[in-house]
C-alpha cells in the first residue's frame, strides 16, 4: 500500500479558519497554479470573468489548452470540495471555454477541463486532488 501523499504547504497569511470565503479561494488559487507552473505546465490566464461567470486558471498541459477549476474547502462537512462542480456547472464551464477561445487563440491541439479540489487542513498544509478531463 501507498503511503499517503504529504501535505502541500498552505501559505495562508492568517490561520485558515480567519480568512473570508474569498480570500481563501484566491489562496488556493494561487496553489493550484503554483503547483502546476512547477508541474511545466504554462499559466495563460487566471480569473478570467465574462458575464456567464469565470474561469479560474487557463493554462496549457503541453498542446493541450486547459481550462480548470479550482475548489478550496476548509472543512469537509458539506462534503469534498470537488462536489460542489455539479453537472450544471460544468456546462457553465463548457460555455465559458467556448467564449473564450472566441475571444482568444492561444496554440493548442486539444482542450480539456479539469477540476483541483483543495482541502485545507488545520496545521497550515493542504491536501490537492487533480480531476483531469472531468467533461
Amino acid at each position: 500500500m501507498d503511503p499517503a501523499p504529504a501535505p502541500v504547504p498552505f501559505p495562508a497569511p492568517v490561520p485558515p479558519a480567519r480568512l473570508s470565503t474569498l480570500e481563501l479561494g484566491a489562496i488556493g488559487e494561487d496553489v493550484v497554479a503554483s503547483r502546476l507552473a512547477a508541474s511545466g505546465w504554462q499559466i495563460i490566464d487566471r480569473n478570467v470573468r465574462s458575464r456567464a461567470g469565470e474561469i479560474d486558471i487557463v493554462a496549457l498541459d503541453g498542446p493541450t489548452l486547459v481550462f480548470v477549476e479550482v475548489k478550496t474547502r476548509r472543512s469537509l462537512l458539506t462534503g469534498v470540495p470537488q462536489a460542489a462542480v455539479t453537472p450544471q456547472k460544468v456546462r457553465r464551464l463548457r460555455l465559458l471555454a467556448g467564449t473564450y477561445l472566441m475571444d482568444n487563440a492561444p496554440r493548442h491541439r486539444d482542450v480539456r477541463i479539469d477540476v483541483v479540489a483543495v482541502h485545507v487542513l488545520g496545521a497550515g498544509g493542504c491536501e490537492i486532488e487533480h480531476l483531469r478531463a472531468v467533461s
